[in-house]
């Protein structure tokens, strides 16, 4: 039996709500092969947002989702690239080996089978290929396609291009993207600062995208779907979002811890009581992460979590006994391990269950 408040699952289409605005923005993009730089928070639901428009859309498009959260370098990011082209479009397998088999002049393909899942997919073989191989080989391919498609190309967590240093990949993806045709870009992140320094003025890919910035869903769209399965006013509502602080996996997992209790009224206490059953269910990973950090930062992270703004004020200096300019360092190491972000004059430490967990220490 499915929750109606999936948090650590894509929702099925009727369970995906507060987003119509979203998804027409997004049609209206790829309708004219433009393409998108779609950054926010994370745990925002941007994910969710791209692979329900593909959903909606597998049968106008030839839909590419790859996520490069994990890349460690250029090598990684040729390979998820070629695999999430392999496994596009909704060709049998033997029908596919032989299409990719015409369409890539490097890349081997061959089928696997994933050992929990028991699903095939097809596999890239490329161990004696260069990066550049690859990287030619899949765009090639893809423009080859683009011919008698419209593709969507959505590259989920694309700041971390920006970590390989040993080549300037925003640079070379520049001249693919300029040469395209039918092909639309979906650029989806949430490193701020990362991402936005590969869009801005004099980068390479400077004006090749639209920013959109997805914000939180509105507490009206939650209440409208929330009271269809709970019995919750708009206040207590209201209540979880603000404690949430907007963020859309933490809403949906409250809401889903409320949802298996089957509460008749939902009130503060049991909200509060969910949101302590959730920092406590991380309070031991927390902790190891809080002890990685030096003495100084454990106090620059405790500031950030309970003041996030005015945190060099001269009282809160003078209570945590610690000095501006060693204040400012460990806050710049803690931007650096990206455990805090900033926003105009604002930090915020963007989990915001981590962000509860350290204005209870």
């Amino acid at each position: 039996m499915n929750s109606p408040f999936p948090y650590e699952r894509l929702p099925l289409k009727d369970e995906f709500f507060g987003r119509t605005q979203e998804l027409e923005k997004l049609s209206t993009i790829v309708k004219y092969s433009n393409n998108m730089l779609i950054h926010s928070k994370r745990r925002m639901g941007k994910s969710s947002l791209i692979k329900t428009f593909f959903e909606q859309n597998k049968d106008n498009y030839l839909c590419i989702y790859v996520d490069i959260f994990d890349i460690t370098s250029k090598e990684d990011f040729a390979q998820l690239l070629l695999k999430a082209l392999a496994n596009a479009g909704k060709f049998d397998l033997k029908t596919a080996i032989k299409n990719l088999t015409s369409l890539f002049k490097r890349v081997r393909v061959e089928p696997t089978i994933d050992p929990n899942s028991l699903e095939y997919s097809i596999k890239p073989i490329v161990a004696t290929l260069s990066f550049e191989e690859m990287f030619e080989d899949f765009f090639n391919s893809l423009n080859e396609l683009s011919k008698t498609n419209k593709i969507i190309l959505a590259i989920d967590e694309f700041q971390q291009i920006a970590n390989i240093t040993d080549v300037k990949l925003d640079a070379m993806m520049r001249k693919y993207i300029q040469e395209k045709q039918n092909i639309s870009y979906i650029f989806l992140g949430s490193k701020r600062h990362l991402l936005t320094s590969l869009f801005e003025y004099k980068a390479p890919l400077y004006e090749l995208a639209t920013h959109f910035e997805l914000k939180p869903l509105e507490l009206e769209a939650i209440f409208e779907y929330a009271k269809k399965y709970l019995n919750i006013s708009l206040e207590m509502c209201q209540y979880l979002y603000e404690r949430s602080d907007g963020e859309t996996k933490m809403i949906q997992q409250i809401l889903h811890l409320l949802y298996i209790q089957k509460e008749k009224e939902i009130t503060k206490e049991e909200i509060d009581t969910v949101i302590k059953e959730i920092i406590n269910s991380k309070d031991s990973s927390y902790k190891l992460l809080f002890d990685t950090l030096g003495n100084n930062q454990k106090i620059a992270l405790k500031i950030v979590g309970i003041y996030k703004s005015g945190v060099f004020a001269s009282s809160i200096l003078t209570q945590y006994n610690i000095k501006k300019q060693t204040l400012q360092s460990s806050i710049d190491t803690l931007l650096k391990k990206e455990l805090i972000d900033k926003e105009d004059d604002r930090y915020f430490i963007p989990d915001r269950t981590f962000e509860l967990w350290v204005e209870g220490l």
